[in-house]
């Protein structure tokens, strides 16, 4: 029997469908604790019989016994406040471990519509049945055990192949010099280099007279200045989208299901 080590509560939409719904349909186990620490984690892992399933927003701890795959969520709307998974990350992990990483995509009123294995690819794939259609700036989802379509306020790139690539939130969209951009995109941006951690952006408030919001960064990037992390950006992004300031941190305020609240990430800013 398989059994699946969380560290997501129930309440949490993909939590709900793996550590209670499928328990209950599907024959499987699932450890009681929800360990946040990558120790933790590992102990845990250690404690259930194979095969092991690990349901986690964070990475997988670097030892730990073999699990024969690792669920996440950490895409979800590509959230600029919830950590996202690169292809260079999700490979190392299937390097390391042995096993497949799968990504859902999903929301509290549709569920789980799609996945894809981050290691390999970077767009989703819907589930049978479930249709996608643009709406403003908005896409409207179908299924058959839908009662009527729901908007979801994600904007998705829709392949002829049927797949989909996120681009970001219609909240996550930036104006900049009337140029637009999404926090989402902008992270994944910074995150594009191996030797980084970890990462976020986001919009400060705005300040009495200024002409504009300005955009800030947190950075997990050992062994390196924050010069250098901008320079190594800068190719990448519009200079008006450069973040300033950008501040090295040991790591980010997360909190126990992974996101950053936006206080903390401005008291971290600030220290």
């Amino acid at each position: 029997m398989p059994w699946i080590l969380a560290t997501v509560p129930p309440q949490h939409m993909y939590g709900m469908e793996l550590t209670v719904l499928l328990p209950l349909l599907g024959g499987v186990g699932v450890h009681a604790a929800r360990p946040l620490y990558p120790a933790d984690i590992a102990a845990a892992l250690e404690e259930l019989p194979g095969p092991r399933i690990l349901v986690t927003t964070a990475r997988a701890p670097a030892r730990a016994a073999p699990v024969v795959a690792a669920l996440a969520a950490a895409g979800r709307r590509r959230s600029p406040r919830r950590r996202p998974w690169t292809g260079t990350t999700a490979e190392a992990v299937e390097r390391r471990h042995g096993a497949a990483v799968v990504e859902f995509f999903g929301s509290t009123e549709t569920c789980v519509i799609a996945s894809r294995r981050t290691a390999c690819e970077d767009a989703w794939r819907p589930y049978p049945g479930v249709t996608l259609q643009p709406a403003g700036t908005g896409t409207r989802v179908g299924a058959p055990w839908f009662g009527s379509t729901v908007l979801l306020q994600d904007v998705l790139d829709l392949r002829d192949d049927g797949r989909f690539v996120v681009r970001g939130r219609n909240a996550d969209l930036v104006e900049v010099g009337g140029k637009r951009a999404s926090l989402g995109d902008l992270t994944r941006r910074l995150l594009a280099g191996p030797w980084r951690v970890d990462a976020i952006v986001f919009q400060l408030d705005r300040t009495e007279g200024a002409a504009v919001q300005r955009l800030a960064a947190l950075v997990v990037a050992e062994g390196l200045t924050e010069s250098q992390v901008l320079a190594a950006l800068g190719p990448a992004v519009d200079p008006v989208f450069l973040p300033r300031p950008l501040v090295l941190v040991r790591q980010l305020p997360r909190n126990e299901v992974g996101k950053l609240p936006r206080e903390q990430l401005l008291a971290a800013l600030r220290h």
